[in-house]
């Protein structure tokens, strides 16, 4: 409603915080034009991976002999394109600081990848 005020309506509008992807999504239609938030990086630093499927929890033992398994299928980050499911397991149950680095690179390349679909589907007008 604030944003169809006549003098807010060219305004830019900034959300802070907000970074689930049904939220983003639900900002980007409602209006918002920058958001950000620690909300990747979070869930990297507690071994939660964001994938197109969903959450991974890679803490998980079921991950632990996913040898050859990418966290997410069409990701290109560097994370996926060099390491496992199970090497990432690893590196979170041995609490070495290269799990955090890995997690986080690749919940930031899906963040990216995301806002660039949605920045896309904008411009096209199919959002």
């Amino acid at each position: 409603p604030l944003f169809d005020v006549e003098e807010r309506r060219d305004k830019c509008r900034h959300l802070l915080g907000i970074a689930d992807v049904d939220s983003v999504h639900n900002a980007v239609v409602s209006g918002v034009d920058t958001m950000d938030s620690s909300y990747p990086t979070k869930l990297a630093r507690h071994g939660t991976l964001m994938t197109k499927d969903g959450l991974i929890r890679i803490k998980r033992g079921q991950h632990a002999k996913s040898h050859g398994v990418k966290i997410d299928f069409d990701c290109e980050c560097s994370t996926c394109a060099h390491y496992d499911r199970a090497y990432l397991n690893h590196l979170f149950k041995s609490n070495e600081p290269l799990a955090l680095q890995l997690a986080s690179a690749h919940n930031l390349h899906f963040m990216n990848q995301l806002m660039a679909k949605l920045r896309n589907d904008v411009l096209e007008g199919t959002l």
